[in-house]
């Protein structure tokens, strides 16, 4: 059995577009106390960190599952870490500091299967076109942008994906979930749906 190691409904619904079969469970982290913790973590280092936490955690009560976990960052070209924001406001200030930006999307990811964890990292880069705040707050207006890494979001269901100039790297990875390297990663741990 897989089990997904998270909340995001993001994660959830890509997991569940590669017709695998799973089962989730949020893992009991405090994301913000192992941030702390690694002070001098770079953003790809952290983000394989929390997974990996994610994912150990998860671990310890399916021991003979699959268990697949990820973080996500967006990181403005100043090296300003971006979180989900906490208010709809919030996601706005969020949203208007990735104008006209080239913004890198950073995904860790950490599956663990009988002992064994295996962590990558993608780093994809999202270039905005120049907005204002009357263009976020109309995009925003009927949508939940607390639920997206740093409010925007820029995939075809979610208001940002107009906003979108230009995108190199994982589509998936940065959207939550590299799914080229689950499927690559199921193989070398040899899982076998």
């Amino acid at each position: 059995m897989i089990v997904l190691a998270s909340g995001s409904w993001l994660r959830k619904t890509i997991l569940e577009s590669s017709k695998l079969t799973f089962t989730v469970k949020t893992a009991d982290v405090d994301e913000r106390s192992l941030e702390a913790q690694h002070p001098d973590a770079s953003v790809e280092e952290l983000a394989i960190i929390l997974a990996r936490a994610k994912a150990e955690a998860v671990q310890l009560e399916n021991s003979d599952s699959l268990v697949i976990a990820a973080d996500t960052f967006a990181v403005l070209p100043d090296g300003t870490w971006l979180h989900k924001p906490a208010s709809h406001e919030e996601a706005i200030e969020l949203s208007l500091k990735q104008s006209g930006q080239t913004v890198r999307a950073v995904t860790g990811l950490a599956m663990s299967y009988r002992g064994e964890v295996i962590t990558n990292v993608t780093t994809t880069s999202i270039t905005y076109v120049d907005f204002d705040r009357g263009t976020i707050e109309k995009l925003l207006d009927g949508n939940d942008p607390t639920i997206r890494n740093s409010g925007l979001g820029f995939f075809i269901d979610a208001p940002g994906f107009t906003l979108v100039k230009e995108f190199n790297g994982s589509y998936t990875g940065a959207m939550g979930l590299p799914m080229e390297l689950v499927r690559e990663n199921m193989q070398k741990l040899g899982y076998q749906e």
